[in-house]
């Protein structure tokens, strides 16, 4: 039962990274405001999840703490990411963002006692090799203390979110997935419209161009934005609910590989993008990566 789900999760997340392509926005401003706005409706779309599906829902004190770690670390995620891209390649930031799958497959060995498999071991070093071919070509920018903070809070924050989601899941016994979901995207929204605030007032009294409107934006991006909204709710719920149904150290590794291949497939047949030498290896490598985590 557990397969169909992963594939669909696989196929959410994947649809959500090209959703990104599709988003028009120039500033740092207007990424962080279409990201809020997805997050918003990614919230809204949860609390209706809560409210059909009373098995999903519930509102235990591990649910609001770790529903409210996720919203942080997603939300934190972005805007460390975003940073990073702001101050030096953004194709080492990606790997970072990537290899942060490191994170919840260590942490499920480590506090969760699962077995750390010579397959296992083997997966992970090609699925590393293959981010690093699909992610890290053509990034000669220079790059400086700044930038290696940014890239390591990227990775910190986004493996913490598969750690918390796992975490819940343990604590809970498997239940308030839908909940966990719609406390997260709630505060992670609410993390963002601060950020922006936060802009601003920094900005308030510069000599800065007028920027477009949110309202602007969100017509402007309004196909994306509902894209990223269900692709992220669906892939983030259900990811959820699997950690609680298969372990950690082979869950995440997959998820992550799949998807960075399946996105580097749909760049070349759908948005014409050309797929060089590494590129190859990169999808060899990780092909590779699925089928010894599969063994």
């Amino acid at each position: 039962m557990n397969t169909p789900l992963i594939i669909l999760t696989i196929a959410l997340f994947v649809l959500q990274s090209l959703s990104l392509k599709l988003v028009k926005a120039k500033t740092t401003e207007e990424k962080l405001l279409c990201n809020c706005f997805f997050t918003l409706f990614a919230a809204v779309l949860t609390g209706m999840a809560c409210l059909l599906f009373p098995g999903l829902s519930g509102f235990s004190p591990a649910t609001l703490l770790c529903g409210g770690l996720f919203g942080l670390c997603f939300s934190m995620t972005i805007m460390f990411y975003l940073s990073a891209v702001s101050c030096g390649p953004l194709s080492y930031a990606s790997f970072y963002l990537s290899a942060s799958m490191l994170l919840p497959a260590g942490a499920g060995i480590l506090f969760f006692r699962e077995e750390l498999s010579a397959a296992l071991a083997a997966a992970l070093v090609f699925f590393l090799a293959a981010f690093c071919c699909l992610s890290t070509e053509g990034g000669a920018q220079k790059t400086g203390k700044r930038w290696l903070l940014f890239c390591f809070l990227t990775f910190l924050c986004n493996g913490s979110c598969g750690i918390v989601q796992k975490t819940q899941q343990q604590l809970t016994g498997g239940r308030e997935a839908a909940s966990m979901m719609f406390i997260g995207f709630g505060c992670g929204a609410l993390c963002y419209a601060i950020c922006l605030f936060l802009m601003a007032r920094r900005h308030s009294g510069q000599n800065i161009p007028p920027k477009a409107s949110p309202l602007a934006v969100l017509r402007l991006n309004l196909l994306p934005v509902c894209l990223l909204a269900l692709s992220s709710m669906g892939g983030n719920l259900l990811l959820t609910y699997l950690s609680g149904q298969t372990d950690g150290s082979y869950l995440f590794p997959l998820v992550q590989g799949s998807i960075i291949l399946g996105v580097t497939v749909c760049s070349v047949v759908f948005f014409r993008e050309k797929l060089t030498l590494r590129g190859k290896l990169g999808i060899l490598a990780g092909t590779a990566g699925i089928i010894l985590l599969n063994l």
